[in-house]
């Protein structure tokens, strides 16, 4: 039999190099970084105006505590105060981790660590390093990682199947890209890593190397929590980028293109008032998820969008001018302040976001795209799934040695605080490995067997994508049940009659995966819409009509698997007030 590590972490992003690092600082070393490719996935690959790191406040002047960034994102509704708990009260270690492997988050001239209003959201607890936060965060931990540490990097492995014997997780199969074989590689620890799964949307802002691993792990038996709840706002499509922040700030011109090539700028159709139409833009900077909240108001504009969309238009953002009838004086009060402190007043939209932030531009530009001069053609796009797999407080699955942290874990509820989720990266990472310090080692019987050679056909002709344009079309920030249930067919007889022939043996396995988390969604979905209603960041449509959100179930994560939905009482935050000395005796 091959060695058996200890821990093997999959994926190579932020969560991932997180959870090895701590593994390691925990004394922790026979471990193993596996991966499909070091250079995909979205911690790597994608980003925003200005990319949101969310924290416990470290200002200086604003009060803050870990039960306060707890209950803020508790409120969102649909997540479980006790793991807010600590995704908060971890939050300074994570950070200031950060800050010692040189990302440079911004400081004051004594230190402080100031902030700013980021989405869903009141206080000042964001923060960011520009554009590519993320980025930077993975590669300074992937340099402690791989260079400091020396941890082992299996890469061009593609996981295909969780092994597990009696509920316990044992191993990995995974196809090596190189050659095409199969190989088993076991660990008494998994930690997966692999992000959301980024492949079931067309209109998508995740990047197209990015897959996800969501599909190998419902066939591996896990529960998912919260599988309904995503994220989805505007962004580009040709270049896949967050029009979040600075991007609307500014107030860009919304424009849509025919089949003719005729120009329509379109917001007035569907606003009374267009200076209010104005308004929304700007609020949609720090607004800029799709809220079913907000239908009526900032996330109208996402609903013009997609209702272009469907026209069978394309639609723009142009920053060369101002939009039709645009006038300062009757915007908010809110966006008149805004751009008044923050120095950016100018004449038309690409000055005011060059005085803004200048560094979104960049992004463009290292693109070959200049909006300066060029429209920037955007969709509603999916952007992050608030849930995903079920798990316990340790990130530890209902198969015992499996745990899943970042965002393929169902930690969010119904809304988050932008940034979030990087928080979220850095914590999941170190609550996993303290778990598999401390817990006694398990009996673990390692079957000696290699896997067997798949009778595969090559084929050209197989392709599934279609499913992609459906899925973005009725199970997205748009929901019809209807169409969601006739969907669910068609993806279920693919699956049925799934063939052992593909493009390449790899594409069967991706392919498969896609459509295993297209199945497991949309039975969430028909599961459990019908009974919550429109909310969070999707409205649910049933016989033509919207439905109301039943508020009943935000005190309830929604857990479901093999189209089967259970409602569990969520936990409060935690309130425990002890004595100092308590702890000291139970420390010392």
């Amino acid at each position: 039999m091959s060695k058996i590590y200890k821990c093997l972490i999959i994926g190579s992003g932020a969560a991932a190099y997180s959870a090895a690092d701590w593994l390691y600082r925990e004394g922790i070393t026979d471990i193993a970084v596996v991966t499909e490719n070091r250079l995909s996935g979205t911690s790597r690959n994608t980003g925003s105006d200005k990319q949101t790191y969310y924290k416990l406040s470290m200002d200086g002047l604003t009060p803050d505590s870990p039960y306060k960034m707890a209950s803020d994102m508790f409120s969102g509704g649909s997540c479980d105060g006790e793991k807010m708990y600590l995704e908060a009260v971890n939050s300074s270690k994570c950070f200031l981790r950060l800050c010692d492997y040189n990302v440079g988050f911004p400081t004051d001239s004594y230190g402080c660590y100031p902030g700013y209003k980021t989405d869903h959201d009141n206080t000042l607890r964001a923060t960011s390093v520009g554009p590519l936060t993320s980025k930077v965060m993975t590669e300074k931990l992937e340099k402690v990682v791989l260079e400091k540490n020396r941890t082992p990097l299996l890469d061009n492995l593609l996981v295909t199947e969780i092994l597990t014997d009696n509920g316990v997780a044992y191993g990995i199969r995974a196809l090596n890209l190189e050659n095409e074989k199969e190989e088993n590689i076991y660990a008494e620890n998994i930690i997966c890593a692999t992000g959301a799964p980024a492949c079931i949307y067309e209109d998508s802002v995740y990047p197209e190397s990015q897959h996800g691993m969501t599909g190998v792990l419902l066939r591996a038996g896990v529960r998912m929590c919260n599988f309904t709840q995503w994220q989805y706002g505007m962004a580009s499509v040709d270049f896949r980028w967050n029009v979040s922040g600075s991007f609307m700030q500014v107030v860009p011109r919304f424009v849509s293109i025919d089949a003719d090539g005729n120009e329509h700028e379109f917001l007035g159709d569907y606003f009374d008032n267009i200076h209010e139409a104005y308004s929304y833009v700007f609020l949609k900077g720090y607004q800029w998820p799709f809220s079913s909240g907000r239908s009526e108001e900032s996330s109208k504009i996402d609903l013009a969008v997609h209702s272009e969309m469907l026209k069978g238009r394309k639609v723009f953002l142009d920053y060369t001018c101002n939009p039709r009838d645009f006038s300062f004086e009757m915007l908010c009060e809110e966006a008149k302040d805004y751009i008044i402190n923050t120095e950016c007043f100018a004449d038309t939209p690409i000055e005011r976001l060059e005085k803004l932030n200048s560094k979104a531009i960049d992004v463009y530009l290292r693109q070959g795209i200049d909006i300066h001069k060029t429209k920037l053609r955007i969709a509603v796009c999916a952007q992050h799934n608030n849930g995903g797999v079920y798990t316990d407080n340790n990130f530890e699955t209902d198969i015992k040695g499996l745990y899943v942290i970042g965002e393929a874990a169902g930690t969010f509820g119904l809304s988050r605080p932008g940034g979030s989720a990087l928080n979220d990266t850095q914590v999941g990472g170190l609550i996993a490995a303290r778990h598999i310090k401390n817990k006694p080692t398990a009996a673990i019987i390692f079957p000696c067997f290699e896997p067997e050679e798949k009778d595969f056909v090559r084929c050209d002709d197989i392709d599934y994508s279609h499913f992609r344009t459906k899925m973005s079309r009725v199970a997205s920030f748009k929901r019809d049940y209807e169409s969601c249930v006739s969907l669910l067919g068609e993806i279920s007889s693919a699956l049925d009659s799934y063939p052992t022939k593909h493009r390449s043996l790899a594409e069967y396995y991706r392919d498969r995966d896609m459509l295993v988390s297209m199945k497991a969604l949309l039975e969430a979905i028909i599961s459990e819409c019908p009974e919550t209603g429109s909310r969070g960041g999707a409205i649910f449509i049933k016989d033509g009509k919207a439905l109301k959100e039943n508020t009943h179930y935000r005190d309830y994560l929604t857990v479901t698997k093999d189209g089967k939905v259970e409602f569990v009482k969520v936990s409060p935050v935690p309130c425990e007030q002890k004595s100092f000395e308590h702890y000291l005796r139970e420390t010392v």
